[in-house]
Parts: C-alpha cells; sequence; structure tokens
C-alpha cells in the first residue's frame, strides 16, 4: 500500500528504527544506511506466514544487496529462536531484537510486514502480511527510479 500525506507524517511519529543486533549484539539502525533504500521486515521464528516468505526474502536480499539495504525487526521472539530461524533460512541481515513487539507494533500490524523506505528514508510502502517476489519487486522499482 503506498501513503499520502497523512501516511508519511504518521511515520514521522513513530520511535526510530534502531536497536541491538539479534546476531551479533551490536547496535544498528535504519540511519546507518544513507543514501540507500531500505527493506525492513518484521518477523518471528514463531511466525507461519515469517517461514513462508523467508526463502523468497532471502533469495531477493541476495539478488539485490547492492541495491538496496535491509534490515529486520525480530519480534516478540527468543534470541536463540531467532538465530536458529536466520540460519535456518540463511537471513543474513541485521536485525532489531523487539522482545516486547513495542518496535514492531509502532509500525506494523504484526508479522510478518515489510516496511519500505526511499533512499532519503521516508516512508513509501508497507507490505502487510506474507510479501510475494512480485510485491517486493514492485517496492524495489519504486525506490530504485532515479
Amino acid at each position: 500500500m503506498a501513503l499520502g500525506l497523512a501516511g508519511a507524517a504518521d511515520a514521522a511519529r513513530r520511535p526510530a528504527l534502531a536497536g541491538t543486533d539479534v546476531l551479533t549484539g551490536k547496535r544498528v539502525a535504519l540511519s546507518q544506511f544513507r543514501g540507500k533504500p531500505v527493506f525492513v521486515n518484521v518477523w518471528g521464528s514463531w511466525c507461519y506466514g515469517c517461514k513462508t516468505e523467508a526463502p523468497t526474502l532471502a533469495r531477493f536480499v541476495k539478488a539485490h544487496a547492492g541495491k538496496v539495504a535491509f534490515l529486520g525487526i525480530n519480534t516478540e521472539d527468543s534470541k536463540s529462536g531467532a538465530r536458529a530461524f536466520s540460519k535456518r533460512y540463511g537471513l543474513r541481515y541485521p536485525s532489531i531484537w523487539d522482545p516486547r513487539g513495542v518496535l514492531a507494533g509502532a509500525w506494523s500490524r504484526g508479522a510478518p510486514t515489510t516496511i519500505v523506505f526511499d533512499r532519503r528514508h521516508l516512508f513509501v510502502r508497507r507490505i502487510e502480511g506474507t510479501a510475494s517476489l512480485a510485491q517486493l519487486n514492485a517496492a524495489l522499482k519504486q525506490v530504485t527510479r532515479s
């Protein structure tokens, strides 16, 4: 779904997409990907839809890593569950650990959700539910136009 002016203004009031990477323990934030469009995926190892979309997402990330950045929000999950899920599906991008679902709740209606930002990190699109390759490609086309 594309956002109108109200959606963009609403996005500005949400908390910053930043926190501790569940895989490395290092600080990670949307702001560190300056000048690049960013796909942010809200997920949990417990989430059926996340398991369904993970292989597609992993292939999409691998194919487009040079064009855009990827960031996850691992919500309402254990670190061990998140690490096992990431390893199983080959998800090698950082994911903010959000064990109480506070950040995910501010940016989505639940997992899975993919939130897309342009190169200025303006909120462009939200894909709610399991993202298809067609939806991901449409979002990629939208944020990589010159």
